[in-house]
């Protein structure tokens, strides 16, 4: 059974339009309806610890081997990485250790410990197992358990202090000992903001993030010639070009419109129009099923004569995954 509302939107859609848009029998345009686009960020998914089985202990001084293993830079902070493997077992670290920075003669230079300028991913015990010992340049391997630590490198940040060269690291971890790492040159640590220290963690799992909604295949159907001032009527006809049911009403797209005067320099007339469809009446795309939507662009009454493209965008929150444009529309 047809829905008459449906029905309804289709007569008016063809009607506004001019024969745009050749419908097959008993096909029906979904209406349309001036409704937000949703912008919630899709989910992403979280990095995940590797487990630390039971009955694992504590790592002691003679279980780990540690190295300093990388330097780098990022807003105005220099970043300095250590990491440990185990040598006959496997154990487990938990925590940020204490650090203290130390001049080339191996005096203290007076930096307070506070939290990372890059938060933890992860939190919790890491496991360590036995493998070779942690080198400079090669990244944090499952089995291994690393931690970052980081010093303002811009005199910007800390006016009229004179900065210090860095030329060890002691580290102090909880329940298990101390070490001491010396460091080639790095850049110059101001110790007005401290020093950040990272909490021991392993690489994080490899989580795949959650597939992204399937988008539709849009194609446009507009008429040639518009006023200035005047609503340009169109259609829009979606297919799911996947072998699912694309269930709109769970996972709505949005939508993009635009018209753009010469294509060259890619002027857009009007700003941007970014809108939701009107899933709730749409429901389920079937696939290879095309399904129609009426579509609406108010033409600013200022628009400059002339010749101009209809572009259409469809995506999931703000990316747009799918195009479609049409032949030129005068604007009278």
């Amino acid at each position: 059974m047809v829905n008459p509302v449906l029905a309804l939107a289709a007569t008016v859609a063809i009607a506004a339009c001019g024969a745009i848009h050749p419908l097959t029998a008993g096909q029906v345009t979904v209406p349309w309806l001036p409704l937000p686009a949703d912008m919630t960020p899709l989910p992403v998914s979280s990095p995940q610890a590797v487990p630390v089985p039971p009955g694992t202990p504590v790592c002691t001084l003679a279980d780990l081997d540690g190295a300093f293993t990388g330097r780098n830079g990022a807003g105005g902070h220099a970043l300095v990485s250590f990491a440990f493997s185990g040598r006959s077992w496997a154990c487990q670290v938990e925590g940020a250790p204490a650090v203290t920075l130390l001049d080339v003669a191996g005096h203290d230079l007076g930096f307070k410990d506070r939290a990372p300028f890059f938060p933890d991913e992860l939190s919790g015990p890491a496991l360590v197992e036995p493998g070779p010992a942690p080198f400079e340049g090669e990244g944090l391997k499952y089995g291994q358990a690393g931690f970052t630590i980081d010093w303002v490198s811009q005199p910007e940040a800390c006016l009229g202090e004179n900065g210090s060269h860095v030329g060890a690291v002691r580290v102090a971890i909880a329940n298990v000992g101390t070490f001491t790492f010396q460091l080639p040159p790095t850049p110059v640590a101001y110790a007005c903001q401290g020093v950040g220290v990272g909490a021991l963690a392993e690489p994080p799992l490899q989580v795949e993030a959650p597939p992204e909604p399937p988008v539709p295949d849009p194609a446009i159907f507009a008429p040639t010639k518009i006023r200035a001032g005047e609503q340009l009527n169109y259609v829009v006809t979606l297919t799911n070009s996947t072998k699912l049911p694309i269930d709109l009403r769970q996972h709505c797209p949005n939508y993009e419109e635009e018209l753009v005067a010469n294509l060259a320099q890619g002027q857009p007339l009007g700003g941007k129009h970014i809108y939701a469809l009107n899933c709730k009446a749409a429901g389920v795309l079937e696939p290879g099923r095309p399904m129609s939507f009426a579509m609406v662009l108010q033409v600013p009454r200022d628009a400059v004569p002339g010749s101009y493209d209809l572009y259409f965008n469809i995506g999931n929150a703000n990316a747009m995954t799918k195009f479609a444009t049409t032949a030129v529309v005068q604007i009278d």
